[in-house]
């Protein structure tokens, strides 16, 4: 590797990012002899930037920032289909795709791991003609998360999620969703659909214990309609790291899925895509299997 793109958000981390940005660089410093740094100061820059590395001969790109972040740089490398390897340096609030892939959350630790540059090839997930490797999900509670502004999770962290969710908890909407999962169909009415490539949703490693970001499958958890006290009594089955007991939720793991929300809503409903705010329906989804090169 001669030549390396380092992605920053200085957002994430506040003005730390700058020293792990000059950490990175020394330590990339046997193996890169240019580096090419960009700072995103809007949404979309890191997709930019990333574009820009696989369409400029450059041999690796490095993200520091959170999961937002590194949606955006994945989704930059594979609408060009590249192969450049991807390392991440955890600056977020949760970090899913780090923890997923088994980087330090540490960010100094993170760095020194990168000595050996072992790379390791994981799945994507496109939704419609979007790409995504965290989750995707649909509901009260993940458009709740699409609230939760920068200064919010500055001030408050992962509990900045928390506090809204908590507050979402009190609406009862469910939507009716028409599923094409792997070729079977069925309507129903859920008040939550995620969507996850890997075990670990919101931070938390054991909602799907089962999931594994290189398995080779999306994986479907639905809620159909409880109340706010059904919902609480549901939060230990998501911390007991084995199938779920309690009939209001499902699991199951697919490749290819259509989804649509049959009733007319007088809001336009948006899913959450790793994080952010995403597309509308109907939803096409399918994984690509080890798709993504990363420094793990």
């Amino acid at each position: 590797m001669t030549k390396a793109m380092i992605i920053v958000n200085p957002s994430s981390g506040a003005e730390e990012s700058e020293n792990y940005t000059e950490k990175l660089k020394k330590q990339l410093d046997a193996v890169a002899a240019e580096f090419g740094i960009k700072k995103t100061k809007k949404s979309g820059d890191a997709k930019e930037f990333a574009e820009e590395a696989a369409l400029n001969d450059y041999e690796a790109v490095f993200v520091l920032g959170g999961d937002g972040t590194v949606s955006e740089a994945v989704n930059g490398l594979m609408l060009h289909e590249s192969k450049l390897p991807l390392g991440i340096i955890p600056l977020g609030t949760v970090n899913n795709v780090a923890r997923a892939i088994g980087i330090p959350m540490n960010p100094e630790k993170a760095i020194d791991s990168l000595e050996q540059l072992t790379v390791q090839q994981i799945d994507v997930g496109k939704l419609n003609d979007r790409y995504f490797i965290s989750s995707t999900s649909v509901g009260p509670i993940p458009e709740s998360v699409q609230e939760v502004d920068v200064d919010m999770k500055t001030k408050f962290g992962v509990f900045a999620y928390l506090i809204e969710g908590i507050k979402a908890l009190r609406n009862d909407e469910t939507y009716t969703f028409e599923l094409d999962i792997d070729g079977e169909k069925w309507t129903a009415e859920y008040s939550l659909l995620l969507i996850a490539m890997s075990n670990f949703v919101g931070g938390v490693g054991t909602i799907i214990p089962e999931a594994a970001i290189d398995d080779g499958l999306i994986h479907l958890v639905t809620l159909k309609e409880t109340t706010a006290k059904e919902k609480l009594s549901l939060v230990p089955e998501l911390f007991q790291n084995k199938e779920y007991t309690k009939d209001q939720l499902e699991h199951r793991s697919f490749k290819k899925a259509k989804i649509r929300l049959l009733e007319d809503i007088d809001k336009e409903i948006n899913c959450t895509v790793d994080g952010d705010k995403g597309q509308t329906f109907p939803l096409e989804i399918e994984v690509l299997p080890q798709a993504l090169s990363v420094f793990a």
